[in-house]
């Protein structure tokens, strides 16, 4: 874990939800300020619920200019867009169905091809959107990610070989060990050249592994998400008190919290 990461505690998950919708609104209109289209990368999992409800309604909703955003998926199960599974589904639901993104500007994950082709195909489509020179690994505005119990994040489960991917940007996932098994994910080299990486982790099932995620001595082994580290850029942890309980004094000086 890099030592310059923010840790953001709120006390509920109502809490939670309206202030991870306000600091994506902030670095989308950081981006704008900048005259840069607002690149995102969308996770699954409960994070999509604790964003979408108040960035997809008023006030917040009125206040975005949606027609900056460049919306990309982290990680996506090998499931049809309408399966409750997708995560292009859920954030479809929750969100982007009420908002104004041109269509031609959310890139979901298209599983028509097979997984290998599929992979291949999203490192072309982010190619072409980020016009990157050869070589150059695209620079997302944002990364949004949860945090599973086993400590994975997007599609990087504990001990598999994606972990270890340092050439290609998206890799398939055949054998998840929480289904479905089959997956299409980014890998860390993409993810660590955000300008900002956000881990976002709600409810008491995720105090035993964000307590180890942010624990600077823990010495647990091939823990995916404190992988995340960005080169040249901010990480940041919004969090409920029922995920982190305890006092704030019993986490890094490095990593205050508020809220």
């Amino acid at each position: 874990m890099g030592a310059s990461s923010k840790v953001h505690r709120h006390d509920n998950g109502e809490g939670l939800s309206h202030a991870l919708a306000a600091h994506v609104v902030r670095l989308a209109a950081a981006a704008s300020a900048e005259n840069r289209r607002f690149s995102i990368a969308l996770s699954g999992g409960s994070l999509l619920g604790i964003l979408g409800t108040p960035l997809g309604s008023a006030p917040l909703r009125d206040e975005v200019d949606w027609s900056t955003w460049q919306v990309f998926w982290a990680d996506e199960r090998w499931v049809p867009w309408s399966s409750p599974d997708s995560n292009y589904g859920v954030a479809e639901r929750q969100f982007l169905s009420r908002v104004g993104i041109p269509q031609e500007q959310v890139h979901g994950i298209d599983n028509s091809l097979n997984p290998p082709e599929t992979a291949q195909a999203y490192e072309s489509t982010l190619a072409a959107v980020f016009q990157q020179g050869p070589g150059a690994v695209p620079r997302f505005d944002l990364v949004l990610l949860g945090i599973g119990e086993d400590g994975h994040t997007a599609s990087l489960f504990p001990g598999h070989a994606a972990l270890q991917e340092i050439r290609r940007w998206v890799v398939p996932v055949f054998d998840a060990p929480k289904p479905p098994p089959i997956r299409i994910t980014m890998t860390l080299p993409i993810i660590n050249n955000a300008r900002n990486v956000v881990i976002v982790a709600s409810g008491p099932g995720k105090t035993a592994i964000v307590s180890k995620a942010l624990d600077p001595t823990s010495t647990v082994p091939d823990l995916p998400i404190r992988r995340v580290s960005p080169s040249n850029g901010e990480l940041w942890w919004f969090v409920d008190r029922a995920a982190v309980p305890g006092d704030p004094e019993m986490l890094a000086p490095e990593r205050p919290m508020t809220g």
